[in-house]
Order: C-alpha cells, then sequence, then structure tokens
C-alpha cells in the first residue's frame, strides 16, 4: 500500500501565486532525486490563499523524512515570510489509485 503525504499552506493576501511557483519548484526538486516518489499533484483556493500538496510515495519513512532535507528548508526559506500561518503536513494511507483516461 502507497503512502500519500499531504501537506497546506495558508498564504498572506497578495502572496498566493508566489508560494504557488515556488511549492511546484520544491516538487520538481524533490521528484529529481527521490525515485519512490511517483506522483505530486498540487491544487490551490485562490479565494482562500490555501495551497496543498499531495505526493504518493512507495515509502512512507521517505515521505516523514522530507521535511528534514535541504529542498525543504530551502523551500522555506523563500517562503516563510509570506505564510499567515505555520506549514501544516498529515500522512494519509492510499486506498485506490486509478489511471486518467486518455
Amino acid at each position: 500500500m502507497a503512502h500519500v503525504g499531504h501537506s497546506w499552506l495558508k498564504t498572506k493576501p497578495g502572496s498566493y501565486e508566489k508560494v504557488c511557483k515556488r511549492f511546484h519548484k520544491f516538487a520538481d526538486e524533490v521528484m529529481s532525486h527521490h525515485s519512490d516518489l511517483h506522483d505530486v499533484i498540487i491544487i490551490g483556493n485562490p479565494a482562500q490563499n490555501i495551497i496543498e500538496g499531495f505526493g504518493i510515495w512507495e515509502n512512507a519513512s521517505h515521505a516523514a523524512n522530507l521535511e528534514d532535507g535541504t529542498d525543504f528548508a530551502s523551500f522555506m526559506a523563500d517562503v516563510a515570510g509570506e505564510l499567515a500561518e505555520p506549514f501544516h503536513r498529515n500522512d494519509l494511507e492510499l486506498l485506490y489509485r486509478m489511471k486518467p483516461s486518455v
């Protein structure tokens, strides 16, 4: 059973686009050197200044250690002043994964 790392950020007004772009860059950085990270989905609600990310990992311990790495430290250094609340994270179990239609 795969593991899902879920994180969300609430940005300050006017910071939503900047944090969205940096979150995307962070996801690209992590995917480039974590072969057990299969998918990343980033969604947002600009009306509420909320950005959420879902990473589907094969290895739960790798997902749990993501915040200990340099990619995360760099990401947080870049966005910390743009956040209205602290970074949030929880861990989920992937129950089903369907392949999208083409």
